[in-house]
This record gives C-alpha cells, structure tokens and sequence, in this order.
C-alpha cells in the first residue's frame, strides 16, 4: 500500500516513513504494513539475556540467548560472501532508499558484536566464526570511499556513503575478526577507516553525522555509538589505532551537550525535543561501558536510567518511541527501546 502511494519515488517515501513514525496514531494497519521479523532486535535481545544471565546465572536467559543466535546463524543475507544482516522492510532516509534484504554494515556489526560477546561468555566456536564472517562481508561486498586521510566504508553493497558511525562501527567489526584472525587486511583496513574519520572530528570534540552537507548535524545516539567503537577500537588495537585524545574530547562534549542536570537526553546538541527512546537506551549502554574508563559515568548512566522508567515506560511495560513537549508518540518500537 505505501509503495502504491508513494509512486516510487523516493522523497515521497521518505516523507511516508517520517509519518509512519511520528504519527501518534498506529496506522500501519490501516496501511497494510505487517510485523516482521528484525535481525537487529535478536542481536540486541541476545546480548540482553546474555547480561542478565551473567546478573543472575538464571539459565532461562542463557537458553534465550542461544535461541536468538541461532536465529541469526539460520536468517542471514544469502549471496553475498561472509555473513550480514539487513532489515525485512524496505526503508528510505535522506542517504537514499535501501530496499529489503539488502544487508547493511551497521546492522551486521551490532549482531557481531552480539556474537562476539556471546563468544566470551560461552566459548562456542560457531560464535567466533560468525564474528569471522561478519568481517568477511565488511571487507569483500562494501564499496569505499579513499583519499589521503584514509577509507569510509560504504553502508550497504553497491553504494559509498560518508557516515561516520557505520564506518566506525564496520571499522571495529573488522578488528573483533581480526583479534581471532591476525588478518592484516582486516586490521590494515581498519585503521584505514578510523584515520579517515578521526581526521574530520571537530575541533570542540563533537561529530557530525556524516561528511557531505546533507549530513551536517550533531544529535546524541550517534555521536555515543561513535564513542563506543572508538573505545573499542583502542581496546582491540591501542592507542597505535585510537589516540586518546580524541576519545577523551568525544566524550567530553557528549556528556556536557546531550543531558540535562535531571539525565534527561536530549535529542541533539543544542535542542532537547523530540525525546527519542535510542537517546535514552544508547546513553544507558554507553555511559555504562564508559565508566569502566570512568566511574562518574555509571552516575550519569543511573539518572538516565531513572529518567526513561520515569517518562518514556508506559503502564503495560513497553517504553514509548518519543516524548514530546506537550504529545508522546507511544509506539512501542522493537529495537532501539525495548
């Protein structure tokens, strides 16, 4: 039905998801829209249950875990080399129109990463060669984009993009493969990628979303992932690969931009609202790695959490999609919030 409507084109699709999702109203019944299946969703809900199992040693989460990664080790991209992930709907942003099934590097690093630490807790070989391939598809199906600073890893086969999470995330896929590896192609092309977008962090320590002036804005969840994979990327490989400089001013300007004195995160640097449940469960997952480096962070961490509970958790237990300055959006989104 909203392919009907939208003719094809894909501003009209872009303006179609927008108010798909921003509407207060549920209309995707009324638009034919079904649920399904996301790959992203198992990823995260695995190494969801993998932490509460480690919370708990309640086994119940141990065989949920298992349950979600096996799903993913049947339901990956067939056709391309390695192992990827992309959505089951077809999806239009401002960097273009991905269609279903087409896996994308953004994707695939988060369910590595799932692997990866399920990998730790379990020591199951099969997880460690998911990390492996999931590394395979990064460097063999991806365009990129090089000059002299480095590589941008392209988002999905086919196309280069300038973003700067997806290359960093693909970036820290490549050196989980190559811990297990010692692939020098994983790693050289690696630091390739972290060179390229280290060099065009700005001077304040903030990061826009990508590098072309389509891209030019600042908002929290990203600039946390971008934290995230560089603290990953030292961890792996050193400050050889990530000096600390530049993590020390990403966080700096994350944490003194994004949050207000009560933990409420907001949207972007310089405007509160909309509040988006990813703010929220982004900061929670990143300030709590972060305060492994700093433990101020776990503070920040609990107000947040205390936030969201407070004002994105609805009465049945699911957490709303966003809060606004008079309306919420009580969409219960699978991934990202809940």
């Amino acid at each position: 039905m909203v392919k009907l409507l939208t003719f094809g084109n894909l501003f009209l699709e872009r303006v179609a998801i927008q108010v798909g999702r921003r509407s207060i109203i549920n209309l995707r019944g009324a638009l034919g829209v079904k649920k399904l299946h996301s790959s992203k969703a198992f990823g995260f809900f695995a190494k969801g249950y993998l932490y509460h199992y480690l919370t708990t040693q309640d086994t119940t989460y141990l065989d949920l875990a298992r349950e979600h990664l096996a799903w993913l080790e049947n339901n990956y991209t067939k056709g391309y080399n390695g192992m990827s992930w992309g959505n089951s709907f077809d999806f239009a942003s401002r960097g273009g129109f991905i269609p279903k099934g087409l896996p994308t590097i953004v994707w695939t690093a988060h369910i590595s990463e799932s692997f990866d630490f399920a990998y730790s807790v379990l020591k199951q070989e099969s997880y460690k060669n998911t990390v492996i391939k999931a590394a395979g598809f990064i460097h063999e199906n991806l365009e990129r984009f090089e000059d002299d600073t480095g590589v941008c890893l392209g988002y999905v086969p086919g196309e280069t993009c300038v973003i700067h999470n997806s290359n960093l995330l693909g970036a820290v896929a490549l050196l989980r493969a190559w811990k297990y590896t010692q692939n020098n192609d994983y790693y050289d092309l690696a630091r390739k990628a972290i060179n390229w977008s280290c060099s065009r962090i700005n001077s304040d320590g903030s990061w826009y979303y990508g590098d072309d002036m389509k891209y030019k804005w600042l908002d929290n969840f990203h600039t946390a992932y971008n934290l995230d994979s560089l603290v990953a990327a030292q961890d792996i490989g050193g400050e050889d690969l990530v000096k600390q400089d530049v993590i020390d001013a990403t966080y700096k300007f994350w944490v003194d931009n994004f949050f207000l004195e009560d933990g409420t995160p907001g949207y972007y640097h310089n405007e509160t609202y909309p509040i988006d449940i990813q703010c929220a469960s982004q900061a929670i997952e990143s300030l709590a790695k972060y305060s492994e480096r700093d433990q101020n962070a776990i503070h920040l961490a609990l107000k947040v959490a205390n936030w969201t509970i407070d004002h994105m958790q609805k009465k049945n237990g699911a957490f709303r999609f966003r809060k606004g300055r008079i309306v919420n959006n009580n969409l219960e989104l699978i991934h990202w919030g809940q």
